[in-house]
């Protein structure tokens, strides 16, 4: 599911002339919580565990970037959500990877102690719909309906 699209200015930029990483690294952790939140009644995540984030290409001032979350784990406290970001290019309607990682979130109470997820089915159900679309899309199948 498309969570986030935002441009890259020149304040991003690090000595590269390319987005820092670290930066990338931020926006990618506050869109997995975003998604933890839409998929979920739970108020607060916390993140436990980022794993396997690669760089597949730099990103420039000006491009903007799109944030791709799915579900790939389910738990009773915890969610993995694996990110994928493109830069997408509206005048060629074309895209590049980018960034691709897995982020581990936990469910927290207030006092920050771990809590179970309320997950909310309907939420999950359409954005597994919206990922199926979009792979399709890049595979250069036909979408029925």
């Amino acid at each position: 599911m498309l969570i986030s699209r935002e441009m890259v200015l020149d304040q991003d930029i690090g000595l590269n002339g390319t987005l820092f990483g670290g930066d990338m690294m931020a926006r990618m952790d506050m869109v997995a919580g975003i998604t933890a939140s839409l998929m979920s009644r739970n108020r607060r995540f916390v993140t436990l565990k980022v794993s396997e984030l690669i760089f597949h290409s730099p990103v420039r001032p000006g491009e903007i970037i799109e944030f791709y979350a799915t579900i790939s784990r389910q738990g009773r406290t915890s969610l993995t959500i694996q990110i994928e970001v493109q830069v997408y290019a509206p005048v060629t309607d074309s895209h590049r990877d980018v960034t691709s990682g897995e982020f581990v979130m936990v469910a927290v109470d207030g006092e920050g102690q771990s809590e179970s997820i309320l997950w909310k089915p309907e939420a999950i159900q359409e954005a597994n719909r919206a990922h199926e679309t979009r792979k399709a899309r890049q595979a250069g199948r036909k979408i029925p309906g």
